[in-house]
Parts: structure tokens; sequence; C-alpha cells
């Protein structure tokens, strides 16, 4: 039986977010027209989408003692994610991103710090953390530590989902250990090295996961489970802003796989909820209700 608090365990990284849109400009100092403060992050984002849809989750990590750690935890905790396991370092810096967004043509500029607290090892894990979930998220940002953290699960029975949105050390191990994969449409490619998609997602699948996503950006989703290869085209909708669009996919099909929803509707879902987080500045201030995203994924089906 999974912990009640912790229907999904996720490790991996969560970000405090600055976010602005202004006009392209060569001044030494120009004033933003529109600047957001939030959490983000690949595993943070997916964590509160699936948080917000319903799902107990739990986020572990290694944050700083400073003002940005506080609000990373924080701004988690109002979707309801339990921050309670994240180990703190003293006088150490938490992850931040900096994103500025052009007013015309919405081009993205984006500058990141990971921070300063030591990496995270096998035997930071707390023990039944993993054990005690029903699902393990990771996003293959912390390689050493998501690669044990995968074994614990495989060897307890806990479903390992695996989103990558850029391909690092450890990427081919950690798929040899999830059973569900979701990528994008670049780390796809560049893993099967090939750039047809159909051809991408049988390779994925064959280094381990038995579900292989990918996704397509404006050109909506593509997935594969074996037996059926499924193409869902993006809802139509005016982008603001496509920060954490990704992850809000991944935390959105983590949740319809926790429900054991089909894989085509699971695929809807993610889909739907990406595309109408991208209406809103930032990740997870977009983050539609389960509500919206089931009523989009049935408007555009």
């Amino acid at each position: 039986m999974a912990d009640p608090a912790s229907d999904i365990v996720g490790i991996g990284l969560a970000t405090l977010d600055q976010i602005g849109i202004g006009p392209r400009s060569r001044d030494a100092a120009v004033e933003l027209e529109t600047f957001s403060l939030q959490a983000g992050g690949p595993t943070g984002t997916a964590l509160a989408t699936a948080a917000a849809f319903g799902a107990r989750t739990k986020y572990f990590a290694r944050l700083g003692d400073d003002e940005f750690g506080s609000l990373i935890q924080k701004r988690l905790r109002t979707f309801g994610v339990d921050t309670s396991a994240t180990l703190i370092e003293p006088g150490r810096l938490s992850p931040v991103t900096f994103v500025m967004i052009e007013d015309a043509g919405g081009r993205r500029y984006t500058r990141f710090t990971r921070g300063d607290t030591q990496p995270l090892s096998a035997a930071d894990i707390p023990a039944g953390l993993i054990e005690s979930a029903s699902m393990l998220y990771l996003d293959a940002e912390m390689a050493e530590v998501q690669i044990a953290a995968a074994e614990r699960a495989k060897a307890a029975g806990v479903r390992v989902v695996l989103g990558i949105r850029r391909v690092s050390p450890g990427v081919g191990e950690l798929l040899g250990l999830a059973d569900v994969v979701i990528a994008s449409e670049r780390v796809a490619a560049e893993v099967a090295n090939s750039a047809d998609i159909e051809h991408a997602l049988r390779d994925l699948r064959q280094m381990g996961p038995e579900l292989a996503v990918v996704t397509l950006g404006a050109d909506g989703a593509m997935g594969f489970d074996g037996d059926a290869m499924i193409r869902l085209p993006a809802i139509p909708i005016k982008v603001v802003d496509v920060t954490g669009a990704g992850s809000v996919f991944r935390g959105a099909f983590a949740f319809a796989l926790l429900r054991n929803w089909t894989f085509p509707r699971a695929l809807a879902l993610a889909t739907a909820a990406a595309g109408l987080n991208c209406q809103s500045l930032g990740g997870q201030e977009g983050i539609p209700t389960l509500e919206a995203a089931q009523r989009a994924a049935a408007e555009s089906a």
C-alpha cells in the first residue's frame, strides 16, 4: 500500500523562477512590462501539476537555507506538494532561473544556476521514502542518486516514470530502469540518433521502458506502448509563455497513469494540460485544474 502522503515521490530539480516580459533593447537598464516569481524546475513543476490534479506528491532533494530555497518549498506547498523530506544545507545557494521574454515575437532567453548545495547520494535517500510510494518520478538531472533511487523502486515494485528534457550522463542507465519515459523531441532524436519520431519511440522503448512518449511542442505529442502508435495535435490556444509546459505535460501524464487511465486518455489529458499552461506566464502559475484539462481534451478529441 502507498503511503497516503506519497502516491508520487519525485527526486530531481526544483527552482525559483524569475520571469519577465519586456521590449527588446540594447539599453543597460530596461523596465519589464510583466514580472512573475514562482517555483519551477522539471520535477518541481511535474509534482505541482500532479498535486493540483489530486495526487499526493512528495518532493525530495537538497536545497540551501537561503530565501530562494524557502520560497521554492513555500510555492510547492501551495499546490499540496509535501516538502517535509527536503534536506536543507546551511550557507548554500538554491537553484534559480531567470527567463526574459521579448514582448514582440516571444523570443525567450533563459539563464540559471543550480546553486551550490552538495549533490545528493544514495545514502541521503530516507528509508521507506521510495518503497512507500506508488510511483517514482525522476528528471535525469541528478544521475547518481536517481539511478540508486530507480534501483530501489524496481526492487520494491514501484513504477518509475522518467522525464528527460536534455541528454546528460546516466540517461542510458536510467532508461534501462524506467517503466515510462517522456522525452522532448530533441532528446528523443539525440538518444535514438534519428529525427523520425516513430523510429525514436521504438528505440526508446527497446532501451527498457514499456511506454515511451515524445512531446512535440506546438505539434502536440506522440507515444508508443508496444501496440499502438498514437499522435495527438496540440490544442488551439494563444501562446503567452511556454516555460514549464513540458513539465506540466509530464506531471499530468504521471497523474493519469497513477489513476490507471488508458494510454490514449492519459496522452490526451497531458497534451491538453500543457497547452492550457502556455496561456499564462511561467510554468506553475498556469497549471490548469483537472476539470479544465479534461474539458479541453474532450473538446479537441
